[in-house]
């Protein structure tokens, strides 16, 4: 009785609390709504919308968009000599930034998009001498074609908690009442109070997936903070102005702007206008603040130069000299790991092993100390430390940095943090060895992520040589070829009753792998190095004390589970409904060996209705037996933007049907399966063979012959893909003899 009385007590307790929580927040956003809703902004009258775009999804007819940061200087307490209180200045910071939104929704598509939105929970980070706390708030009202306007109650949220230990926490709101025909004006508005620390950049795009009537942009910043930003992609520039206070005032106004963003293939931060803009608070002790930003001012499109220079000044002193104490690392972790380095500096004195052979040992190496001990996955560290051995053994190798697909262009760069390390091993055919990455996170040594691939690139100098010469030479990071990057599907199925048993075997190389990537265990990962490394005479074990070892082996079990439903997943998204029955799924290769970089698996299992009866016939549902393709709807089929692949690449599928006793193939229907369309942006071909035993064999091969083709193009690689997603419905029949 006294154990549920403390959990009545301790749940009135948490409603208490939560209640107190929501009153908080409800008065915080009432008072913020109030205020923006009572905003001078012409454009959110907007009533009509221009009959260009009547059939649109949805139209923003307005987007306004305010920062305001502001300088403070506060006074604080800290412990000084034998712990006794010390006063200290604080570099304070108030950062508010709003964003403001109206929106007409034209149907049903539209209306599921606006009917639901997360936005952030309020926060506190607290370090010593500094903190950052936020708050933040949702408005919304509906505004009814008869100019009935109905506010929504945004405080009747609900929490939720994502990440490995629910970290990652955001606020869901329901839009309740909201209909076709109708607007939504809504904001989002966050309120930072920070010491110490940077505001958080902020990026405007002037381009959406649906049209924009007006988009507006105003900030205030303080003088005695430091700006930098970056127009890209044909963004406008800000009118500059400076108000009675000294503070900087940028202002943009831009109407009707009409260009979507494609849903499919579409790169938005190389393609859509947009302006990424980093505010400093540079007299902070506790955070680092870049060389370019420690002088105040606003720097508005700062040479490219001023920003790799900040990344350079940060690392000159590894980049020259390396970072000592990995090998008391490795044999602090792993059996014989001091004896690892003098065996390869010894195989590489003797000629036994080549400087290629050498990196690629010691990236799979490090991958197994990131990876298998899961020792985290820093991609900073990770180069380091492969920079540092490779030193060690005197390999030829280089220092470098790089863009990445999802950021600004190297020769752009606003911020030192959108890049990547690599090391460049030197040699007829330079190799590039990249961080693993989350996108990429098991490759090969001989492979590269997409999101580096034909990016801007350039390599470490000493700072004197960068004094003497400050301009960046840049050169392009190879992109891989089609034989690289290939999906090789073999699918033999047998036919019982009206159920297909199928057993597939996938193999992936390059970036096919990206799709099959969730399906590695930690048991793979382990297993997979461990084997690999076992080479040149080397066996590195980790050391594990008995504990370790059971903890390990309980996570094994655990996650045999868990891998067996994502293989159940697997073959759900291939064909785009569920195993009827689930045998197996095993991974067989884990692709990290760089002569044969395959990643591997094997599945068995079962799929219903695929064979209909037909009188005395059967009709198999052979098409569904490629994977699901891409279909292009009618909205997505006219494009003005060019398309951004990841790269060239190719997916073959071998079907093999066992056709039963007492039936044979219908040559016509076997014939109708192949196909045959070929343009310069790839492939859709089909070939059928008829075995001498009776049964057959389809070899279907899709391609893409670039990573990237001009809008001018979209009709061709239509054809091949609408070859594909057609070919998903074909059946072949097999008469009764």
């Amino acid at each position: 009785m006294k154990k549920i009385v403390l959990f009545l007590a301790a749940l009135i307790c948490y409603a208490s609390l939560y209640a107190d929580d929501a009153e908080k927040y409800r008065a915080f956003a009432d008072t913020i709504r109030a205020e923006v809703y009572s905003m001078d902004l012409p454009a959110f009258n907007t009533k009509e919308i221009p009959e260009k775009y009547r059939n649109e999804s949805a139209v923003i007819k307005a987007i306004y968009d305010e920062i305001n940061a502001k300088k403070k200087t506060g006074i604080g307490v800290e412990p000084g000599i034998m712990m006794l209180p010390m006063v200290s200045r604080r570099a304070k910071v108030e950062f508010e930034h709003l964003t403001r939104m109206l929106v007409h929704i034209n149907d049903k598509a539209a209306l599921e998009k606006y009917s639901e939105f997360d936005f952030g929970t309020d926060s506190k980070h607290s370090f010593f001498k500094g903190y950052s706390k936020k708050k933040r708030a949702m408005g919304a009202r509906i505004i009814k074609p008869d100019g009935t306007i109905r506010d929504v109650d945004t405080s009747d949220f609900y929490e939720v908690s994502e990440g490995k230990n629910g970290e990652k926490k955001s606020r869901k709101l329901a839009i309740p009442g909201l209909e076709i025909g109708d607007d939504i004006d809504l904001f989002f508005y966050t309120e930072s109070k920070m010491q110490n620390t940077h505001p958080d950049p902020v990026s405007f795009y002037l381009k959406d997936t649906s049209p924009i009537l007006n988009y507006k942009i105003h900030c205030t910043i303080d003088d005695n903070l430091t700006t930098q930003y970056r127009t890209l992609n044909g963004a406008p520039d800000f009118n500059v102005s400076r108000d009675d206070d000294g503070n900087y005032v940028l202002d943009l106004e831009v109407n009707d702007i009409y260009g979507k963003e494609p849903r499919r293939w579409y790169n938005t931060e190389r393609q859509s206008p947009l302006i990424k803009m980093y505010v400093f608070n540079r007299r902070n002790s506790e955070v680092f603040t870049p060389k370019s930003a420690r002088k105040d001012g606003l720097q508005a499109n700062p040479s490219c130069d001023i920003i790799i220079e900040d990344r350079w000044d940060v690392d000159d002193w590894w980049a020259e000299n390396g970072i000592n104490g990995y090998t008391d690392l490795l044999k602090k972790e792993i059996k014989d790991g001091g004896k690892i380095l003098k065996g390869l500096e010894k195989m590489l004195k003797e000629g036994t092993i080549t400087n290629q052979q050498a990196a690629d040992y010691i990236y799979n190496l490090v991958m197994y100390e990131y990876l298998g001990l899961r020792d985290g996955m820093n991609v900073d560290a990770f180069a380091k430390i492969f920079y540092s051995l490779t030193n060690k053994l005197k390999l030829p190798v280089k220092l470098g940095f790089s863009d990445v697909s999802y950021a600004e262009p190297l020769d752009q760069a606003i911020s030192l943090k959108n890049g990547r390390y690599f090391i460049m091993l030197e040699g007829e055919t330079p190799r590039y060895y990249f961080p693993q990455s989350p996108e990429a996170f098991i490759i090969a040594p001989s492979e590269m992520s997409p999101t580096v691939q034909g990016g801007k690139a350039t390599l470490w100098r000493k700072k004197k040589d960068r004094k003497k010469n400050p301009e960046t030479p840049f050169f392009t990071i190879p992109v891989s070829s089609i034989d690289e990057n290939t999906n090789l599907t073999t699918l033999n199925a047998e036919i019982e009753g009206q159920t297909l048993n199928i057993k597939r075997n996938d193999s992936y190389r390059g970036i096919t792998k990206t799709g099959a990537l969730s399906l590695i265990s930690w048991e793979d990962i382990d297993n997979g190095y461990t084997d690999w490394l076992n080479r040149y005479g080397l066996n590195p074990v980790v050391k594990e004390k008995k504990k370790q070892t059971a903890d390990r082996e309980a996570r094994y079990d655990e996650q045999r589970a868990q891998q067996t439903e994502d293989f159940k997943n697997e073959v759900e998204a291939y064909h785009g409904t569920a195993p009827a029955r689930f045998n197996s799924g095993k991974i067989t290769s884990l692709g990290i060996d760089p002569e044969h970089p395959e990643l591997i698996y094997d599945l068995d299992y079962s799929m219903d209705n695929y064979v209909k009866r037909a009188g005395k016939n059967m009709v198999v549902a052979v098409g569904n037996l490629l994977s699901e393709q891409p279909h292009i709807q009618p909205g997505d089929r006219q494009r003005d933007d060019n398309i951004a692949m990841t790269a060239p690449r190719r997916y073959t599928t071998v079907i093999n049907l066992a056709v039963p006793a007492g039936y044979k193939v219908n040559e016509k229907s076997l014939s109708d399966l192949e196909k045959s369309i070929k343009n310069k942006t790839g492939e859709f071909t089909v070939k059928t063979s008829l075995l001498p035993d009776g049964n057959v064999s389809v070899k279907i091969n899709k391609e893409y012959s670039d990573r990237e083709f001009k809008a001018s193009e979209w009709n061709l690689l239509l054809e091949i893909l609408d070859a594909a997603s057609d070919w998903n419905s074909s059946s072949l029949i097999l008469e009764k003899i």
